[in-house]
């Protein structure tokens, strides 16, 4: 009896079970939506690639560059990049500027990005925008190279047609500045003509008396009660009598020896008929100074018709045709324009442009530069742009940006 109970309690047991699978199964299936039984399929369907929440690495990095600003993308030189920014931005947007002023221009001059420096200029950056310094980007490479080859010699010489001592004096000048061309040396002359020879009949047709100031202040603040033609004085420190070619080489090489406690850069930035425009920027730290710039002319030939010469031709170069100067807070850039009122009856004229930094307590120069004006008053204007930068330049070299 046993046995035969056994067996049917087995049996119930399976015959239970088989019939409650399908009614576990079936009810969900038929409780599915159309929408949740499509969602489903879709799941079931799709490839195991598009299960995964990793996105691939190509959208990955482009999703990075979002947060990388058009400044950014012109310091790294990525063109690819600064075209989605212009593309989705307002006209205009290529001369952006941040809080220091500094445009994607500046960063690429800054870094040395030629390529980038074409593609801005091509798509209408502006090549003159100025940062809170003064600085336009291609015053930035001219700073940061300045800073590398700072040694350097200004030589002024205080002159006049009228000074029968003085020629000798100019022939030497002269010759220290080709000197200087040919050996690539940072030599610059300026020679100042002063006015108090000049008398009611006949004047130095050069002389001003903003000249014969300045040496006069040299006499107050540093050589007490020397002044007089010629006089040459060697990075505001020392004085010579001018064509005195020991004593004229003596300071130049003293000079040479030491680096400059600023670094100047001057930059010709635009030229109007009859006027001439350079900008002029200083770096470093410095006290009780000011930013000069002279204009000068080479090449000048004069019949002097009073005065001691008279009746001589006579041949002068590093003249100063017009002289101006700032007074410095710090570090910063200046657009100084000129208006060339001294012809010398030539077509072509071989002007340039000097500028230094100099202490107005003890007259120290502290730093200088120079540059050729390359466009001529009724010439053909052509663009005035500083020669691309080749290697990077690190911002910090030349000033903070935030």
């Amino acid at each position: 009896m046993k046995p035969i109970l056994l067996t049917f309690i087995v049996v119930a047991l399976v015959a239970g079970c088989g019939f409650e699978e399908p009614s576990s199964v079936k009810p969900p299936a038929k409780a599915l939506t159309e929408g949740q039984a499509a969602e489903a399929q879709e799941t079931i369907d799709a490839p195991p690639v598009a299960q995964t929440k990793e996105p691939p690495p190509r959208p990955r990095r482009s999703v990075s560059t979002v947060s990388i600003s058009i400044h950014e993308a012109a310091a790294q030189g990525n063109i690819e990049i600064v075209q989605q920014r212009l593309a989705v931005q307002p006209e205009g947007y290529i001369n952006n500027r941040t809080p220091s002023d500094w445009t994607p221009l500046h960063f690429a001059y800054a870094q040395g990005r030629a390529e980038m420096i074409r593609f801005l200029l091509d798509n209408g950056a502006d090549y003159e925008a100025k940062n809170k310094l003064g600085q336009a980007p291609a015053d930035i490479p001219l700073l940061k190279r300045n800073f590398k080859n700072s040694q350097f010699a200004l030589v002024e010489l205080y002159t006049s047609e009228s000074c029968s001592s003085c020629p000798p004096a100019e022939r030497l000048t002269s010759e220290i500045r080709r000197l200087a061309l040919a050996k690539r040396l940072n030599i610059f002359c300026i020679s100042f003509h002063v006015d108090y020879f000049d008398s009611g009949s006949w004047s130095d047709g050069f002389s001003d008396g903003r000249f014969s100031a300045r040496q006069r202040t040299y006499e107050h603040k540093r050589f007490s009660g020397l002044y007089y033609t010629p006089q040459m004085i060697v990075n505001g420190k020392h004085q010579t009598l001018g064509h005195n070619r020991a004593n004229a080489f003596n300071a130049i090489d003293r000079s040479l020896k030491l680096s400059a406690k600023v670094a100047v850069s001057v930059r010709q930035v635009k030229k109007e008929d009859g006027s001439i425009a350079v900008n002029a920027c200083t770096l470093g730290e410095f006290e009780n100074a000011a930013l000069c710039v002279a204009l000068v002319e080479n090449g000048i030939n004069r019949r002097i018709t009073g005065g001691e010469n008279k009746g001589r031709i006579l041949s002068m170069d590093n003249v100063v045709l017009d002289f101006k100067c700032i007074e410095l807070a710090g570090p910063i850039g200046h657009e100084f324009s000129f208006d060339l009122k001294k012809a010398t009856g030539k077509k072509q004229r071989n002007l340039g442009a000097v500028a230094f930094v100099q202490r107005t307590d003890n007259m120290e120069v502290l730093g200088a530069q120079a540059t050729r004006i390359q466009l001529q008053p009724g010439e053909k204007e052509i663009p005035n742009r500083a020669p691309i930068p080749s290697k990077p330049l690190m911002n910090s070299d030349v000033s903070s940006d935030s």
